[in-house]
């Protein structure tokens, strides 16, 4: 069981690694060209004859790196929020099955597995950031606003989690016929009356 979620975790991280890693090399090769800056490649590398130069692509790239990191982070906390079989409004449920969009809503496990990949990205590019910004290889208003995004994206994700915890423990109650009434909390049925009465009877 726990082999078959890592390699679902594993799986969910694939896509987003390469979308990350392709931005950044989209970005660094038009803004080298957009910069009109001056450079030699040596093997795989770009080798930039101005420090200054440098800073600016790194700086950009980082940006547009981040960018798609971003648009992961807001499918993921939209899908928790709006999306999310637990707590899941019945009207807009009722409008998705209505549209043949019902498949948009899903369950905890995938939600939180992709969450999971994402924010852990967000939080990895972030250090990264930091340590551009560190030794001086980028601006640090580019590692501020990873910071500022991957707090908010954590901390939608961690109220959305408090929303699961609550959904699974708040008493339901179902009303049968003949007097019958079920009491449970989540998945767990914690008692029905018409078994009592019959203890009694």
């Amino acid at each position: 069981m726990f082999s078959k979620a890592l390699l679902k975790l594993i799986d969910s991280a694939i896509f987003p690694a390469i979308f990350i890693i392709a931005a950044k090399i989209i970005g660094i090769t038009f803004l080298s060209s957009y910069f009109d800056t001056s450079y030699s490649v040596e093997g795989l590398s770009l080798v930039y004859t101005n420090a200054q130069d440098f800073i600016a692509v790194n700086s950009y790239s980082s940006l547009l790196m981040f960018s798609a990191v971003f648009a992961g982070l807001i499918w993921v906390v939209i899908k928790a929020h709006v999306f999310h079989d637990t707590h899941v409004k019945p009207g807009f449920a009722a409008q998705l099955l209505d549209m043949n969009m019902h498949s948009m809503v899903q369950g905890s496990r995938i939600i939180y597995s992709e969450s999971f990949v994402w924010i852990s990205y967000a939080w990895l590019c972030t250090l990264i950031f930091g340590v551009y910004s560190f030794y001086g290889l980028a601006y640090w208003w580019v590692f501020y606003l990873a910071l500022g995004v991957s707090v908010i994206a954590t901390a939608a994700i961690a109220l959305d989690f408090e929303k699961e915890i609550k959904a699974n423990i708040k008493p339901t109650f179902r009303y049968g016929g003949n007097d019958d009434l079920e009491i449970s909390v989540g998945n767990k049925k914690l008692i029905k009356i018409s078994e009592v009465s019959k203890e009694f009877i």
